[in-house]
């Protein structure tokens, strides 16, 4: 693979591990059929958010990310759309009551915005290095082999230069 192309994957995949925030979220066994919230605190005993089931994957537009276990769910956040605080994870009541089951501190950062913005323009520019490296390296095998012709030196006698060793041995496949 490409050193470009598998430093530029190491690179988003230890980004996005670093900024997925996660929190787990326990639950009963009487709860478990209750629709899943999710919410910013706003007051001590209030929160803004969402609600959502238990077959969700991911919400927000991608920003959260709910996967559901056994006896729990976890989200997984990129970017709190409400910004920066306290938020809850829970249960919906039958009464509309938000049983709440973990609560964490989630950071906002300009760099998961950045990021969102700049994976949209890098990700056409991947292929298209990769088909501009091959076509180039063509290109220049080629020429290698033509000047190779012109300059009368025959394929089948050993090259002396070690430069011109690997461009003789693909004028000889061509």
């Amino acid at each position: 693979m490409h050193p470009l192309i598998l430093t530029l994957l190491l690179i988003v995949g230890a980004y996005e591990a670093v900024s997925w925030q996660e929190l787990t979220c326990p639950y009963e066994r009487q709860h478990q059929s209750l629709l899943r919230v999710w919410c910013r605190q706003s007051s001590a005993d209030c929160c803004t958010g969402l609600t959502f089931s238990q077959s969700s994957y991911l919400l927000d537009g991608g920003k959260l990310r709910v996967t559901q276990g056994s006896d729990s769910f976890t989200v997984a956040v990129l970017e709190p759309s409400h910004g920066h605080g306290m938020y809850w994870c829970g249960v919906l009541s039958k009464n509309d009551t938000i049983i709440r089951l973990a609560e964490g501190y989630f950071h906002s950062s300009s760099g998961a915005y950045i990021w969102s913005v700049t994976r949209w323009i890098l990700l056409p520019l991947l292929p298209m290095v990769t088909i501009f490296t091959n076509v180039y390296s063509r290109t220049t095998t080629n020429n290698m082999c033509k000047e190779a012709e012109h300059d009368d030196i025959t394929v089948s006698r050993a090259p002396t230069d070690p430069q011109y060793m690997n461009a003789a041995a693909l004028c000889e496949l061509e």
